[in-house]
C-alpha cells in the first residue's frame, strides 16, 4: 500500500536527520522493542512445545513434580530420548533467549548506527581529505544529511572553498608582484637608456674639447634628473602592493616646461638605430598652467617611445597638445612599423601579452598595461589604432583638471 510505503520513507527521514544522540536513543528503543516482541513470542513457543511434550507423560500439568527454589522439575526418566533432549533444548532457550537476543540487539543497533549514520559520511570526509593533501580542491562535498555529520561535511566544504579563496588571493599576490617587478625592470630602460646617451655624448666630446661648460652644466643637470626619477621610482614601486596604488600626485607645472623634458629625451633617444624621432608640441612657448603628476606623464612617455622604438623601421612622430575642450593632456607616439592586428588592438594592453609573431625574450609584454593603469589613474585613457597608410598610433590622455 503507497500510504504505508510514504509513513516508512518519512519516519526514515526524520530518524536520518536526527541528531547522533537521539538517533541512537530511537536505536536503541527500537531494538528493545523488537528483543521485547522476540522474547515473548520465544517463550511463548517454548511454553506451549514443553507443554505438548510433557503432556504426553502426566495428565495434569504439574502431576507428580516437586518443587525447588520456586522452579518446576519433571521427572525426565519417564521421557523418551527424542523428547528429553526437545525439552532440554526448550529449556535451554527459555534461559538463554534474554541474553541472545540482547546481545543480538546490541549487534544490530551498532551495526545499522554505523551504516545509517557513520559510514557514508566518514567515507566522503576521508576521501576530501585524501584529495585536498593532493592538492586537488575541485571536488564535491555533498552529504544531504542535517545531523552532526551532516553539519560536519558542510563546515569541511565551507574550508575547502575558503583555501581555494586563499590559493587564489595568494596567486593574486604573487602575479600582481610579479607585474610590479617586471613593470620596475621595463620602466628602468629608458631612463637607462637616456643616461647612456648622456654619458656616450659627454664621453666622446668632453675629451676632444666640444662642448662647452653651459652645455655640460645641463647635460649633468639633465641626468641628475633622470637618476632622481630613478631614485623616486624605485621607492614608490618599493612601498605599493599593486599597480593600482601608484599615487597620483598632481601639482601646477608650466606646460612648456613639461614639453622641454619630453623634448630633451627625444633629443638623445633621436637617431639610435638609425630611426629619427620628431617632437611637436603646442607648448614650447607656452606659459600655460596644467594640474599633472610629472612623474607618471614621464613613466608613461618613456613606455610609449620604448614601444615605438622597438617596431619603427625609420622614423616616430611624437606631439603632445590639449584637447578640443582642454580637460585632457594628449601625448601621441607614431611609428612608421607594421601596426597592430585586430587580437593587438583587442589584447596589447593586457599584462604580459605579446605579439607571437614577434616574440623577443626582452620584452615583458607590460608596457601598454602599464601605460593604461597610470592614464586611468591620472583621470584618462589609453587608445591604440593604426595609421591610415602604415604603422601603429598610441595615445595617451591624462585628465588636467
Amino acid at each position: 500500500m503507497a500510504w504505508i510505503d510514504e509513513v516508512f520513507e518519512m519516519l526514515k527521514h526524520k530518524i536520518n536527520n536526527l541528531s547522533l544522540k537521539k538517533a541512537l536513543v530511537v536505536y536503541i528503543v527500537i531494538s528493545l522493542a523488537i528483543i521485547g516482541v522476540l522474547i515473548a513470542i520465544t517463550q511463548g513457543i517454548c511454553v506451549k512445545w514443553d507443554y505438548i511434550i510433557t503432556h504426553k507423560y502426566y495428565d495434569e500439568y504439574v502431576v507428580d513434580t516437586y518443587v525447588v527454589n520456586a522452579f518446576f522439575h519433571y521427572d525426565y526418566s519417564r521421557f523418551n530420548r527424542t523428547d528429553r533432549i526437545m525439552v532440554e533444548i526448550i529449556d535451554f532457550i527459555q534461559s538463554w533467549s534474554i541474553v541472545i537476543y540482547s546481545i543480538a540487539g546490541i549487534i544490530g543497533v551498532s551495526y545499522f548506527y554505523y551504516n545509517n549514520k557513520l559510514k557514508e559520511p566518514l567515507r566522503i570526509l576521508s576521501e576530501a581529505a585524501d584529495q585536498v593533501g593532493n592538492n586537488n580542491l575541485d571536488i564535491e562535498i555533498y552529504y544531504d544529511k542535517y545531523d552532526e555529520m551532516g553539519k560536519l561535511c558542510r563546515s569541511f566544504d565551507t574550508m575547502r572553498k575558503q583555501l581555494i579563496a586563499n590559493n587564489q588571493k595568494m596567486w593574486d599576490m604573487m602575479e600582481e608582484q610579479k607585474r610590479i617587478n617586471a613593470a620596475f625592470a621595463h620602466d628602468l630602460r629608458t631612463p637607462l637608456t637616456v643616461l647612456r646617451g648622456y654619458i656616450d655624448l659627454l664621453s666622446k666630446y668632453i675629451p676632444e674639447g666640444k662642448i662647452n661648460e653651459e652645455k655640460l652644466m645641463s647635460t649633468i643637470s639633465l641626468m641628475s634628473d633622470h637618476i632622481r626619477r630613478l631614485e623616486n621610482y624605485s621607492n614608490t614601486m618599493k612601498e605599493i602592493g599593486c599597480l593600482e596604488e601608484m599615487p597620483v600626485k598632481r601639482k601646477e607645472i608650466k606646460a612648456c616646461n613639461m614639453a622641454k623634458k619630453l623634448c630633451n629625451t627625444v633629443e638623445v633617444m633621436n637617431g639610435k638605430d638609425g630611426i629619427t624621432v620628431s617632437f611637436i608640441s603646442d607648448f614650447v612657448e607656452s606659459s600655460q598652467l596644467v594640474l599633472l603628476d610629472e612623474e607618471i606623464v614621464l613613466e608613461v612617455f618613456d613606455n610609449l617611445v620604448s614601444n615605438a622604438l622597438r617596431y619603427a623601421k625609420s622614423h616616430i612622430d611624437i606631439i603632445l597638445s590639449l584637447s578640443e575642450d582642454n580637460e585632457k593632456l594628449l601625448l601621441s607616439v607614431a611609428d612608421d612599423g607594421k601596426g597592430f592586428s585586430p587580437t593587438d588592438l583587442k589584447m596589447a594592453t593586457k599584462a604580459y601579452y605579446t605579439d607571437s609573431k614577434n616574440k623577443n625574450s626582452n620584452h615583458f609584454g607590460i608596457g601598454l598595461y602599464i601605460c593604461k593603469i597610470l592614464c586611468e589613474k591620472h583621470n584618462g585613457f589609453l587608445t591604440l589604432e593604426n595609421g591610415m597608410d602604415t604603422g601603429a598610433i598610441v595615445t595617451a590622455a591624462f585628465g588636467v583638471r
